[in-house]
């Protein structure tokens, strides 16, 4: 039997227009058995907003946006409202995700009720036109008051919840089976032989990888440059390196922080396609022609590339660095 889950919900909204409509959905997560997360519960640290916003949507199972009249305070870099930037990128990272938008007949009863306030005077083409994004993607309940946002939560999350692909959080003492576990280090330990029989033969055979040898791949790996756009895993990459006894980052450092992604056969996000990019003119790792043009998988000389890393290497901290 499946043991209970409880998801880590993040709240998207626009702030002083719906202060109780969010005080609704965190109640109704609540109720629900399920973690509320959004920017007003919890405190800023020295990163950016948007950079902790991120972070926290990457930790959380579900992404909740509730739109009201407003469309919010706009990020001057894109233009765009930081509620709009929060919807694309839980898009881009593939999270379950759910909006509840106000039903326009009750938008002019609520601009009566309470005011101006609740109502866009200044972007009104940027709201209607990310309303009907919202809309057009089918994946929208709508509200009149805050009973019915507490509804479409209580209505959605049992459904996510069901979901095999969400992982949760699950009570130490309830989720661990012991005998699929044993299964599963037994396969591992016939899996790691059968790998270090692979790498004893290709050591001995003197295998090379679009025609340099281990060593020659490394050394140059490890000097290329790393293309713009990981800035945000700059810390990771830099811990790898030492890890690896690198003085400098490089290429091959960021390659060992995205496999962690290519072989959860996970898509690269935006930021991660000029690397991605990189390692395919290396010949480490392909796009096939069947799936998205973010997705990518390791080539055979990738795979006995990090291979001969992993068994060069302790890899043992730099484990945990990897991106998923």
């Amino acid at each position: 039997m499946p043991q209970p889950k409880k998801m880590q919900v993040f709240v998207s909204s626009t702030y002083t227009d719906l202060k109780q409509e969010r005080q609704a959905a965190v109640e109704a997560i609540l109720t629900a058995g399920h973690i509320p997360a959004g920017m007003e519960l919890f405190a800023a640290g020295d990163e950016s907003q948007m950079d902790v916003i991120r972070r926290w949507i990457n930790e959380s199972d579900v992404f909740l946006l509730i739109l009201g009249g407003r469309y919010g305070t706009l990020d001057p870099q894109t233009n765009k409202s930081y509620v709009h930037l929060e919807f694309e990128h839980a898009v881009s990272t593939g999270i379950a995700l759910f909006a509840v938008v106000i039903d326009e007949s009750h938008l002019e009863a609520r601009v009566r009720a309470i005011g101006s306030s609740v109502i866009e005077t200044e972007n009104a083409a940027a709201l209607r036109k990310f309303r009907e994004l919202l809309v057009s993607s089918r994946i929208v309940k709508f509200w009149g008051d805050t009973k019915d946002i507490k509804l479409a939560i209580l209505e959605t999350l049992p459904e996510f919840a069901r979901r095999s692909n969400i992982e949760g959080w699950v009570r130490a003492s309830t989720a661990v089976d012991v005998a699929p576990l044993a299964e599963e280090v037994a396969r591992l330990s016939k899996e790691n032989g059968s790998l270090r029989e692979q790498l004893a033969i290709s050591a001995s055979t003197r295998t090379t990888y679009n025609g340099l040898t281990f060593e020659e791949l490394y050394e140059v790996l490890a000097n290329a440059p790393i293309p713009k756009g990981l800035e945000q895993y700059e810390k990771r990459i830099s811990d790898i390196a030492e890890i690896f006894g690198d003085a400098n980052t490089g290429l091959l450092h960021a390659l060992w922080l995205l496999s962690g992604r290519i072989t959860k056969g996970l898509s690269f996000l935006p930021s991660e396609l000029a690397t991605a990019q990189k390692l395919d003119e290396f010949g480490l790792i392909f796009r096939p022609q069947s799936f998205s043009d973010r997705l990518y998988q390791l080539t055979s000389s990738g795979q006995q590339f990090l291979l001969r890393l992993r068994q060069s290497r302790d890899v043992t901290l730099a484990e945990q660095l990897r991106a998923v």
